[in-house]
């Protein structure tokens, strides 16, 4: 049977069609026949590389989650998913039914937008910031630079920010977490010049998948609060900013 939602969309089953609302959108689908058979071939080989790449994007996005939280648009899972599936298509040597990001390309993921309304190089620009591995030590190297509006965007609430990294390691066959660390340069105010800054994770197991997650944080200055932060599901420009293999 269908129903009015809270906008007045028609969402259910009528007769032979099924209405869904998909970001405020009603679509209409023909109802899915049950033949009662289970996929075969080449569909069940797909189905399969499928279900993996959806297990691979919940173990990634968990060892996000300390840092993210829940600040992340509705499509955000779908798109880490699709970004996974591509990348685990990318290595031809693999039959379908066994495809693996690992063996594939996982630096796909770079780029990817927690909040696609409010992008992360939309707030920040460092030119000359330099990541790199190198014999499993993983260095990040911040520039200097002046905490204006031509660097670092700032909303006109803001009254303090931080700049961070969040560095998550997974095992390269399990994509079970193995260790996160969060590097942090505070800026206090959009009038500061902040001076370069250099990171470095502690040592890195082989064989072992590595995500450099970028992400600012505001805050507003409230009287009885103290600091409070800005950030939500509506408004955090965070990003994958790189992938490496160790």
């Amino acid at each position: 049977m269908a129903y009015l939602d809270s906008k007045l969309g028609i969402v259910g089953r009528v007769g032979p069609l099924v209405f869904r609302n998909v970001n405020g959108k009603t679509i209409v689908q023909a109802k899915p026949e049950k033949t009662g058979k289970f996929p075969a071939g080449r569909s069940r080989q797909t189905a399969t590389d499928f279900g993996k790449a959806s297990q691979t994007t919940s173990a990634l996005v968990r060892g996000l989650r300390p840092f993210i939280g829940t600040h992340y648009d509705p499509q955000f899972f779908n798109r880490f998913r699709k970004a996974v599936y591509q990348g685990m298509k990318m290595n031809d040597s693999l039959p379908q039914g066994r495809l693996d990001l690992w063996q594939g390309e996982p630096t796909v993921l770079e780029g990817l937008e927690t909040d696609l309304k409010h992008q992360f190089p939309q707030y920040v620009q460092l030119p000359g910031l330099q990541l790199s591995l190198e014999a499993g030590t993983l260095n990040i190297n911040i520039p200097e630079f002046k905490a204006n509006n031509n660097l670092l965007y700032w909303p006109s609430t803001a009254a303090e920010a931080e700049l961070c990294y969040w560095v998550s390691v997974y095992d390269s066959k399990t994509y079970r977490l193995l260790s996160y660390e969060l590097f942090q340069v505070p800026i206090p105010h959009k009038s500061r010049s902040i001076p370069a800054s250099r990171f470095t994770a502690t040592a890195l197991p082989p064989e072992a998948l590595v995500l450099v997650t970028t992400g600012v944080l505001y805050y507003t200055a409230a009287m009885r609060l103290g600091k409070v932060g800005m950030n939500s599901k509506a408004f955090n420009p965070m990003q994958v900013l790189k992938v490496f293999k160790t």
